[in-house]
């Protein structure tokens, strides 16, 4: 009788702990929307960022400033550019800034698509291809959250962006505003 008492206190104890793991549950998931806005900063002000830093400010669910560092040319297409023609594809990492300790840590990639441009001095429907004269560009980037600091602390989830900007990589300058959709998930208490 006394090993029947043991298994049945056990099982209680599995049981119970079981449904206190389900009651907390998994993370809990927002959706995040908003817009960004980004310039290249020169390259004097950045020169350990070979393929440039951006600073911008976002304004939606988590609102603040964003800085990111363009960290390498990829070889490969990412799965989500079907796009043909020229493309230039990039690994990005942001970090946005909501306040005092606060932030999202991102890494994802970025696709730049070079787009028939008429800038100040050009005549009216002459096309440029990126890199070396100005041009618009499509930036479409997958942003996946790997992190962040403060109540962000353990925050997972992605972030889609769909961005148009001009792009002068000759004089180290570009602007983009982006269309930001997404979600963020932070680890239940």
């Amino acid at each position: 009788m006394q090993n029947g008492k043991r298994v049945l206190t056990a099982a209680i104890l599995v049981l119970t702990g079981a449904a206190a793991l389900e009651a907390q549950g998994g993370p809990r998931c927002s959706p995040v929307r908003g817009t960004s806005t980004e310039t290249i900063i020169p390259a004097s002000q950045a020169p350990n960022d070979p393929f440039g830093r951006v600073i911008g400010i976002f304004q939606g669910e988590f609102a603040g400033a964003t800085v990111a560092a363009l960290s390498a040319i990829l070889t490969t297409p990412p799965t989500f550019s079907p796009p043909a023609g020229a493309l230039t594809l990039m690994t990005v990492r942001h970090v946005f800034t909501t306040g005092p300790g606060d932030t999202v840590i991102t890494l994802g990639q970025a696709i730049f698509i070079p787009g028939p441009a008429t800038l100040p001095g050009q005549s009216n429907g002459v096309a440029s291809v990126c890199p070396f004269a100005p041009c618009v560009v499509e930036n479409t980037q997958v942003l996946n959250v790997i992190g962040g600091t403060g109540k962000f602390a353990g925050a997972t989830g992605t972030l889609h962006s769909l961005g148009q900007g001009n792009l002068d990589l000759l004089n180290n300058k570009g602007e983009f505003i982006f269309a930001v959709k997404g979600e963020i998930c932070l680890p239940r208490p």
